[in-house]
C-alpha cells in the first residue's frame, strides 16, 4: 500500500489486465453531459501552452484483485463510470478517426461485467466497431447510445486532423488514472456500502462563501447581509424573497415583493438592520414564527406566540431550476467583471482568487460588496424571467412566472409577463425561446444563453417583454449564422458582450448552408432553432409542441438499412433534409429500420419534431424528397432570419 501506481491511459488500456464490475455495482449511468464534460476537460488541458505538458489526474480506481481458475482479475469497486467511459472514448476515436491517426495504442484491457451480459456484449461490439449494425437487441441500448455520443462530440471538437492527432498524443500519454487495490481481506459488500454512505465535504460554494467573508470581516453588518443573501440564493429551487424574514423582504423587495428597492450591499445591510430592529420591539407583544430566540428566551417570554400569517411558503418541490448555486455564482462573476471567465465550477474558487489578487484591500472588500449586491439582483432577476420547471397539479411543464402577493397577503405565482396561456402570448414565446436555448445544451458549462440573458436582463432598467423577445430572437441568429453555419465560428463571449448578441455574418450573408449537411456532427441546437420557427409559423402538430431534451441525430432514411440493398450514399443520407432530432431511446430503437416503418410506430407514439412531423407527411421518402426536404428548411432558416431582423 505504500507505493500506489499511476498509470497513463496507454499504459492502463495497453496492459493485459481484466476489470470485471460486480454484480454489487449499479448500471453505467454516465449521460452525455458527462461524456461531453469529460471531453472538455481533456481538451482544455490538452490545447493548453502550460497544462499540456503537465500531467492530468482524473481520478481514481480502486479495486480487489480476486483469481479464478488461475485467471487474476480486477474487481472494480470504485470508478468504474470513469473506466467504462474511457473505454467507449477510446475505441470511439479509433473508429471514428482511423483515417487521421498516424498511430494507435494496443487497446488489451477487458471489461466485463459479472451479472449483465447485454453489457458485456456492447464492449465486445463496440471494440470491434460494429455496434452500429448488428442486431440491437442483443446490446445495452444505454451503452451504444453513448457510444455515438462519444463519437459525435469528438467530431464537434476534433476539426482538423492535426487536432485528433494532439487530442489523441496528450488522452494517452498525459492523461492519468491513480489504481488503489485494497487488502486480500476485505469485506467488499461491507467496503462499498462505507464508500456510498461517506460523510460529504463542503460544498465549492461554501468554502468560496467562509473566503469572501473573510474579506469583510471589519464590518458585521455587511458580513451579516452577505451571508444572507447568499443563503437565500443559494437554494435555486426556490424564489429569492422566500430566503428573507417578511419583515426584511419587505424592505429590500418593497411591500409587493416583486421590485428590488436597494442599490448596494451596504443600503440591503442598513433595510436587515431596521427590520430586525422592528422585529426586536414586537417581542414584548407577540413572537412569530420567523423570531429566533434561544432557550432562556423562550422560558422566560411572557407574551403570547404567534404563527406568522404572512409567510406562506411554497412546497420547494414546486419548480426545478435548469442551473446549480456553483455555476450561478460564476455567471454573476462573468457579468460584474465582463471578462470571458469559463462556467466550469471545479474551480469555481481559483477564478475568485485570481480576481482578488489583482486588487488592494479596499478594492478587495469593493468587490465582494458588489458581488454580494449582484449576487441578489441577479437571482431576483433569474427568478422572474429565465424558465423552470414546474411540477403543480399533476402538471410537468416549463414555466415563466413570477411571484405576486395578494391584497389579502396570499402568495401565488403568476406568469411573468401576461395573464393568456396561449402560444400566441408574449409570455409563451419568450418561454419557447428560453426552453429551445436549454435544452440544446443541458451540460452547465456550456450554457452561455443564459449567461447572455442574465447579462441582458441586468443591465436593463426595467425589462419589456418586446425587448427582449427581440434579443432572444437576435441571440439565436447569432448562434446560428455565426457560430454553427459559419467557416470561422465566433466565440460565445464575444457573440454576446463583443457583439450584443447581434448577428454579424448574417448581416453580410457569410455563411455556409452546406455545414448542414454533415448528418450527426450538426449541432442540436439547429434543428431546436428550426423546430422554434416551425412552431412560429403554426406547422402541424405546433399547438401541443413542448422543447424536450432529445440528442441523437436521427437519420429518416437510415444509415446502414435492414436490408442492404436499400443503402444509399452517405453523401445523400447526411443532408440536412433526411435528418432530425429525436430522443436517443427511439433512435437506438428503429435506427436502421426504413422509413414506412419508422412512419408507423411514430403515427403511434407520436413524433418529436416539427421537422420530424413534416418529414412524415411525405408518402415515400426518396432522394429527390431528402434533397427538396432539405432547402426547403434551410430556406426556413434564412428567410424567419430576415423576417424578424435585429
Amino acid at each position: 500500500m505504500n507505493n500506489i501506481p499511476s498509470f497513463s491511459i496507454g499504459e492502463l488500456f495497453g496492459r493485459h489486465d481484466n476489470y470485471v464490475i460486480p454484480i454489487y455495482q449499479r448500471n453505467y449511468t454516465w449521460g452525455q453531459g458527462e461524456i461531453k464534460q469529460l471531453i472538455q476537460d481533456i481538451y482544455d488541458f490538452a490545447f493548453d501552452d502550460h497544462k499540456c505538458k503537465q500531467p492530468y489526474y482524473i481520478g481514481s480506481l480502486i479495486i480487489y484483485e480476486r483469481e479464478v481458475e488461475n485467471k487474476i482479475s480486477f474487481e472494480t469497486i470504485d470508478g468504474q463510470q470513469r473506466l467504462t467511459t474511457l473505454k467507449i472514448l477510446l475505441h470511439a476515436l479509433h473508429h471514428t478517426f482511423k483515417d487521421d491517426l498516424n498511430y494507435i495504442i494496443p487497446l488489451n484491457l477487458k471489461l466485463s461485467f459479472d451479472s449483465r451480459k447485454k453489457s458485456t456484449a456492447s464492449l465486445a461490439a463496440i471494440e470491434k466497431g460494429n455496434i452500429d449494425t448488428e442486431n440491437s437487441q442483443e446490446y445495452n441500448v444505454y451503452i451504444k447510445q453513448r457510444y455515438l455520443d462519444a463519437q459525435k462530440i469528438l467530431k464537434s471538437f476534433l476539426t482538423t486532423k492535426d487536432a485528433v492527432l494532439h487530442f489523441y498524443k496528450y488522452l494517452i500519454a498525459n492523461v492519468c488514472l491513480i489504481r488503489v487495490p485494497v487488502p486480500p481481506e476485505t469485506d467488499l459488500n461491507h467496503y462499498f456500502e462505507i464508500m456510498n454512505n461517506r460523510g460529504e465535504q463542503l460544498e465549492k460554494h461554501e468554502v468560496l462563501k467562509a473566503s469572501l467573508l473573510n474579506v469583510l470581516k471589519s464590518d458585521p453588518d455587511l458580513c451579516h447581509a452577505f451571508n444572507l443573501i447568499w443563503e437565500a440564493c443559494s437554494d435555486m429551487e426556490r424564489y429569492v424573497q422566500y430566503g428573507f424574514s417578511p419583515k426584511q423582504r419587505s424592505t429590500i423587495f418593497t411591500k409587493n415583493w416583486n421590485k428590488l428597492d436597494c442599490s448596494s450591499l451596504d443600503e440591503v445591510a442598513v433595510k436587515i438592520n431596521q427590520a430586525n430592529i422592528e422585529t426586536f420591539a414586537e417581542k414584548s407583544n407577540s413572537i412569530d414564527a420567523e423570531t429566533e430566540l434561544n432557550i432562556c428566551e423562550i422560558i422566560e417570554f411572557k407574551g403570547a406566540f404567534e404563527v406568522n400569517k404572512n409567510h406562506n411558503e411554497e412546497a420547494p418541490e414546486r419548480f426545478n431550476s435548469v442551473i446549480n448555486f456553483s455555476n450561478f455564482l460564476l455567471h454573476v462573476l462573468r457579468i460584474q467583471t465582463q471578462k470571458n471567465i469559463s462556467l466550469d465550477d471545479k474551480r469555481l474558487k481559483d477564478f475568485f482568487d485570481v480576481e482578488l489578487k489583482l486588487l488592494s484591500i479596499n478594492e478587495q472588500v469593493n468587490f465582494v460588496k458588489a458581488f454580494g449586491f449582484n449576487l441578489l439582483k441577479t437571482k431576483h432577476l433569474f427568478d422572474q424571467y429565465i424558465i423552470k420547471r414546474e411540477f403543480f397539479k399533476e402538471k410537468d411543464q416549463w414555466s415563466l412566472k413570477t411571484l405576486k402577493l395578494y391584497d389579502n397577503n396570499r402568495v401565488g405565482y403568476v406568469n411573468t409577463f401576461d395573464q393568456e396561456e396561449s402560444n400566441d402570448s408574449q409570455n409563451k414565446e419568450i418561454l419557447m425561446l428560453l426552453a429551445m436555448f436549454h435544452v440544446s445544451t443541458p451540460t452547465l458549462v456550456y450554457k452561455h444563453w443564459l449567461n447572455a440573458a442574465l447579462n441582458y436582463l441586468f443591465n436593463e432598467q426595467d425589462v419589456n417583454p418586446e425587448n427582449y423577445r427581440i434579443y432572444l430572437q437576435n441571440l439565436a441568429q447569432a448562434y446560428l449564422f455565426d457560430r454553427f453555419i459559419a467557416e470561422n465560428p465566433t466565440d460565445y463571449f464575444d457573440i454576446i458582450y463583443s457583439n450584443k448578441g447581434v448577428s454579424i455574418n448574417k448581416q453580410h450573408g457569410n455563411y455556409n448552408l452546406n455545414l448542414l449537411d454533415r448528418g450527426t456532427a450538426v449541432e442540436n441546437f439547429v434543428f431546436n432553432y428550426l423546430d422554434y420557427i416551425l412552431w412560429k409559423q403554426k406547422s402541424d402538430q405546433s399547438a401541443e409542441f413542448e422543447f424536450t431534451f432529445r440528442s441523437s441525430v436521427e437519420h429518416y432514411y437510415p444509415q446502414n438499412p435492414i436490408s442492404k440493398e436499400h443503402k444509399i450514399d452517405r453523401g445523400i443520407f447526411d443532408l440536412f433534409g433526411n435528418l432530425c432530432l429525436i430522443s436517443s431511446s427511439k433512435n437506438s430503437k428503429l435506427s436502421n429500420h426504413m422509413p414506412a416503418a419508422k412512419k408507423d410506430f411514430y403515427a403511434k407514439e407520436g413524433p418529436d419534431s416539427l421537422k420530424q412531423v413534416l418529414m412524415m407527411k411525405e408518402e415515400i421518402w426518396t432522394e429527390d424528397k431528402i434533397k427538396q426536404q432539405g432547402n426547403l428548411m434551410k430556406e426556413k432558416l434564412v428567410e424567419f432570419s430576415k423576417l424578424y431582423r435585429n
